[in-house]
C-alpha cells in the first residue's frame, strides 16, 4: 500500500521543484506503486501522483499504463470523486505522451469540470496547465494563453511560486509567439530567479531554449546556438529527458542552416557588387570565398548530424511531431543544396505524420516545402522534353494554397505570414506572373509580423519584394530602371518614357477610353491622345 505520508512528500518534491529527490524516493518506493489495484485505499491519489512524476522526468517503463488497465468501469465508480478524478488526470497524460490531444482534453476538460466539487485544488492546478500545454502544442494560443493567466493565479493563491515559475515559461512563450519578445524575455527572467537553485532541469532548459528561439527570430543565431548548447546541458543530465534533447538539437540545426544561409547571402552580395564595379576576383578574394563556402558547407552538415540524432531519438519514442519537424528541416537543407529528390521524400514524410494527427502546424510547414521544392523544379526546368515544366508551377500553386488553408486552422501569426510569403513566391514564380496578387500576399505576410522585423523570415519577405520589383516587371525599360540602368539618358527622357509607358497601359486597363484615361490620371485628353498617337496605337483621326 501506498502510504499517505509518502504521497505527501512525493507532492512537496513537485511543488517545491525538489525533482532529483522525488524521482528517488520514487524507484526506491517502486515496489509499493506495482501493488496498486482496485480496492486499495487512496490508489487512485497514488496513480494521479505517478502520472505527474512521469511527466516530470520518472522512468516508469510502462508501470502508469498497466496499473490503469488494472481499473475498469465498474472499479472506477466504487471510487470517490477525488480519486476519480486523478485517474482522469493520468488518462491524460498517456494520452499527450502519445500525441492524442483531443483525447488529452477530453480526460483534462472532466477533471476540471468536475475539480470545484473537491476540496482538492492542486489537480485543478496540474489540469491547468497541462490543457494549456495541450493547446498551445494545437496551435490554439489565445485559450492557451488564458488558462496560462489562470493557473498562474491559483499557484499565487496557495503560495507555490515554484509552481508559478513553471507556468511562466508557458506564459511567456506564447507572448513570444504573439511577437512581444520583450515581455517574454521578462516574464523568462522572473521565472529562472525563482527556479535557479532548484534541480527542474525542464523547466531551466526550457527557460535556455526559449532565450534561444528568441535569439533566433531576431537573427541573433550565434547567441540562439549558445542558448542552445546551454539547454542540452540541461536535459543531458537526466536520460529521461532525451525527448527535450532532440527538441534542442532540432532548434540548434536550424539556427546552423541560418548562419549557412546568411553567409550564402553574404557571398552572393559580394560577387553582385564586383559584377557591377567589373573588378572580377582576385587571388585574395578567392581565397576568402572558398573559406566562407567551406564554412557554410560545415554548417549544414553539422545541422544535418543534429537532425539525425535528434530523429533517433524521436523515431524510438514514437514521437511523430518530433520526427516530423526534422523531416521538415532536413527537407529545406537538402533544398538548400540542391537535393531535390531527398527534399521531395522528407517534406513528403513530414506530411504524412502531421495527416495522422491532425496536425495542421505540421502539415503547413510540409506543404510549404513542398511547394518550395516544385518552384526549384520549374525554375530549374526539371523534366524538360520529357514533361511539361508548367506542372510544377501549378504543383506550387496548389501546394501553396493548401498551406494558406491549414495555417489558418491554428493561431500562429508568424506560420500565416510564412504561408502568405510562400503564395507569393510561387505567384511571381516565371510561370503565373501575377504581381498584383503576389503583393497582396506580401502585405498580408508582413501585417502579420507587425514589428518582428529580424529573422530570416523577414528576410523572405524582402526577398519576395525584390521579386515583385523585378521578376514581375515585364517591359525592358522598367526593369532596367529598377536596377538603375539609364544609359546615356537624361532624367527628363527617362521621366518622359515612362510617362508614355503609364498612359499607354491605363489606357489599355480602361477599355481604351481616351476620356477615361484623361479622368484616371488628372491629365488633358488632348495629352492622352498626343502620347498615343505618337505611339502609335492611335489613328490620326481620333
Amino acid at each position: 500500500m501506498v502510504s499517505a505520508e509518502l504521497l505527501q512528500e512525493l507532492r512537496g518534491c513537485i511543488e517545491e521543484r525538489r525533482i532529483e529527490h522525488g524521482i528517488r524516493l520514487l524507484e526506491r518506493e517502486r515496489e509499493r506503486f506495482e501493488q496498486i489495484a482496485p480496492g486499495l485505499a487512496g490508489a487512485g491519489l497514488a496513480i494521479g501522483y505517478l502520472a505527474e512524476w512521469v511527466d516530470l522526468g520518472f522512468e516508469d517503463d510502462g508501470l502508469l499504463t498497466s496499473i490503469l488497465a488494472r481499473f475498469d468501469a465498474r472499479s472506477r465508480q466504487a471510487l470517490p470523486l477525488s480519486e476519480y478524478l486523478h485517474i482522469r488526470l493520468a488518462e491524460a497524460l498517456i494520452a499527450m505522451r502519445q500525441e492524442e490531444l483531443p483525447e488529452a482534453l477530453r480526460h483534462l476538460n472532466a477533471v476540471l469540470a468536475l475539480g470545484d466539487e473537491t476540496s482538492r485544488s492542486e489537480i485543478s492546478l496540474i489540469a491547468t496547465l497541462w490543457k494549456a500545454r495541450s493547446l498551445r502544442k494545437a496551435g490554439e494560443y489565445r485559450q492557451a494563453l488564458e488558462l496560462t493567466r489562470q493557473g498562474m493565479q491559483m499557484a499565487a493563491g496557495l503560495q507555490l511560486w515554484p509552481m508559478k515559475a513553471v507556468m511562466q515559461t508557458l506564459e511567456s512563450w506564447i507572448v513570444f509567439q504573439n511577437g512581444d519578445a520583450k515581455e517574454a524575455v521578462r516574464i523568462l527572467q522572473e521565472a529562472e530567479n525563482v527556479l535557479r537553485d532548484t534541480d527542474d532541469y525542464i523547466t531551466l532548459g526550457n527557460i535556455q531554449s526559449a532565450y534561444g528561439r528568441i535569439a533566433l527570430r531576431e537573427g541573433r543565431y550565434d547567441h540562439a546556438l549558445k542558448y542552445f548548447e546551454l539547454s542540452i546541458g540541461y536535459f543531458k543530465k537526466r536520460e529521461s529527458l532525451a525527448g527535450y534533447l532532440a527538441r534542442s538539437l532540432t532548434n540548434m540545426a536550424q539556427a546552423k542552416r541560418f548562419l549557412a544561409l546568411q553567409l550564402r547571402r553574404s557571398m552572393d552580395a559580394r560577387w553582385e557588387r564586383q559584377r557591377r564595379t567589373g573588378q572580377g576576383t582576385n587571388g585574395q578574394n578567392g581565397s576568402a570565398k572558398s573559406g566562407q563556402l567551406e564554412r557554410m558547407y560545415d554548417l549544414l552538415r553539422s545541422a544535418q548530424s543534429d537532425l539525425a540524432e535528434a530523429e533517433r531519438i524521436y523515431r524510438g519514442a514514437q514521437n511523430y511531431h518530433g520526427a516530423g519537424n526534422v523531416d521538415v528541416n532536413l527537407a529545406q537543407i537538402h533544398l538548400d543544396l540542391s537535393n531535390l529528390e531527398e527534399a521531395e521524400q522528407r517534406a513528403g514524410e513530414a506530411f504524412e505524420l502531421g495527416a495522422t494527427k491532425a496536425d495542421y502546424l505540421l502539415m503547413c510547414r510540409a506543404r510549404m516545402v513542398q511547394a518550395s521544392i516544385a518552384n526549384a523544379r520549374f525554375e530549374d526546368e526539371i523534366g524538360e522534353g520529357e514533361e511539361d515544366p508548367s506542372r510544377f508551377a501549378q504543383l506550387a500553386h496548389d501546394c501553396a494554397k493548401e498551406a494558406i488553408d491549414y495555417a489558418e486552422r491554428t493561431q500562429s501569426r508568424r506560420l500565416l505570414a510564412q504561408a502568405h510569403i510562400c503564395r507569393g513566391l510561387t505567384l511571381v514564380n516565371g510561370f503565373f506572373h501575377e504581381s498584383e496578387a503576389a503583393r497582396a500576399c506580401c502585405d498580408r505576410a508582413e501585417s502579420y509580423l507587425g514589428h518582428d522585423r529580424h529573422d530570416a523570415l523577414w528576410q523572405e519577405i524582402e526577398i519576395l519584394r525584390e521579386r515583385i520589383l523585378h521578376g514581375g516587371v515585364e517591359e525592358p525599360n522598367l526593369r532596367a530602371w529598377s536596377q538603375g540602368a539609364v544609359g546615356n539618358k537624361s532624367l527628363q527622357a527617362v521621366v518622359a518614357e515612362f510617362e508614355e509607358l503609364v498612359i499607354r497601359k491605363v489606357w489599355e486597363h480602361e477599355g481604351r477610353k481616351v476620356a477615361r484615361v484623361a479622368q484616371r490620371l488628372a491629365v488633358s485628353p488632348k495629352k492622352v491622345r498626343r502620347v498615343l498617337r505618337h505611339l502609335g496605337v492611335l489613328s490620326e483621326d481620333r
